[in-house]
């Protein structure tokens, strides 16, 4: 039975064989579409896009900080009577901050206002005297130095009692005390500190290499931590460079009529440095080619594949700012990955909306794509956007 079964197989076998020894090649073409006919060419997903001016920006690691801190020292040695402005109270200009006893000195200053007086009264006497000719010019001269030494003394005593109340030299808030009521205190020693907060500075260090793109005056966007978006306008520019890190400080100034915001908070910076033009794209359009170098895949007017090399220049929720294409580009949308440059392909043309791609065309964005070679305050230019 064994032979009689592989009998059978073998005729069966066989007979396949000379059956089809006719037509292997056309069986083989078949299989193998040729790629040089039109209607077997691969079929893509295209999109024209427009180049737009885009603001490009340099983040910058910041904090804030107020536009003025002031330590209100004592300008007289005595000991502290009243503290009329708690911590953390909001003061005007002139508002009493801190308050030492008076001693002596209101009755010095009344003294002193009388001797004035007197003086004034003899240069007044001699005066006439010396109109009649009864008066020397050496009796006058001494009349003279009395009456400058008494204003003198006067003005003294006047100062001293003025100094007795440590005055706010602008609106701001009472940061802390440094004395308490009781504590004796030496001219020169600290009495309170003093903050202006508004307008918040927002403070950072810019590399050399940003710098002379800075204008003072320009607008300016700030996301501070905990998500808050600010906007405000770049006040200072420094001239010279920290010794250290070879950076500039910048100053970006917020408004802070409320007192909202606090010194010390951690921001981010986001500040202008020119314009250019550029795309909007789905990172996922994002790849590299046999050298490792970012571009994308576009369309000539034949349909050929080409490869074009870009440079990103920022990101945001929505997508991502490259240059280097031209100005206006037919971008492979769908199936970039399965051509290659210079393969002629179908193509299906996807209705424009602006510089932005459909999500459903684009894809989930690839966020495990390169870092952008000059960081630019993606947070910032996202806002801008959205607005």
């Amino acid at each position: 039975m064994a032979i009689i079964v592989a009998l059978v197989a073998m005729l069966w076998l066989l007979s396949g064989v000379f059956s089809g020894s006719g037509n292997d090649g056309a069986s083989v073409a078949e299989s193998v579409p040729d790629k040089t006919v039109v209607g077997e060419a691969m079929l893509v997903k295209a999109r024209k896009i427009q180049a737009q001016p885009f603001v490009t920006r340099v983040a910058v690691n910041s904090r804030t900080e107020p536009n003025r801190e002031v330590r209100l020292r004592a300008e007289l040695d005595g000991v502290i009577a009243a503290l009329p402005a708690g911590e953390g109270e909001w003061v005007d200009a002139g508002a009493v901050i801190c308050e030492l006893h008076a001693e002596d000195r209101p009755e010095r200053l009344a003294l002193a206002e009388s001797a004035l007086k007197k003086a004034k009264i003899d240069y007044a006497g001699a005066q006439k005297l010396k109109g009649k000719g009864l008066q020397s010019d050496s009796a006058m001269a001494q009349f003279e130095v009395a009456l400058a030494s008494a204003t003198a003394d006067w003005r003294r005593a006047q100062v001293e009692v003025d100094n007795l109340k440590v005055r706010a030299p602008f609106a701001g808030v009472i940061n802390r005390h440094a004395v308490e009521l009781g504590d004796f205190i030496r001219r020169g020693e600290e009495c309170a500190t003093l903050l202006d907060m508004d307008p918040m500075l927002v403070v950072g260090e810019v590399a050399e290499t940003e710098v002379a793109h800075l204008k003072p005056g320009a607008p300016a966007s700030v996301r501070l931590q905990g998500g808050a978006f600010k906007e405000g306008h770049l006040r200072y520019v420094s001239q010279a460079a920290d010794p250290v890190t070879r950076a500039y400080r910048v100053e970006v100034a917020l408004a802070n009529r409320d007192g909202e915001l606090r010194s010390g908070i951690s921001a981010r910076l986001a500040l202008p440095t020119g314009e250019v033009l550029a795309h909007r794209i789905p990172g996922s359009l994002l790849t590299l080619d046999d050298r490792g170098d970012l571009g994308v895949r576009t369309l000539d007017t034949e349909n050929r594949v080409q490869f074009d090399n870009v440079q990103m220049v920022s990101d945001d929720e929505e997508g991502v700012w490259i240059t280097g294409l031209p100005a206006q580009v037919s971008l492979i949308t769908v199936g970039q990955e399965y051509v290659s440059e210079g393969e002629q392909v179908r193509v299906e043309l996807e209705e424009s909306a602006g510089d932005l791609l459909a999500p459903a065309a684009a894809g989930p964005r690839d966020d495990s794509g390169p870092v952008p070679a000059t960081d630019v305050g993606a947070a910032a230019s996202a806002e801008d956007e959205s607005r």
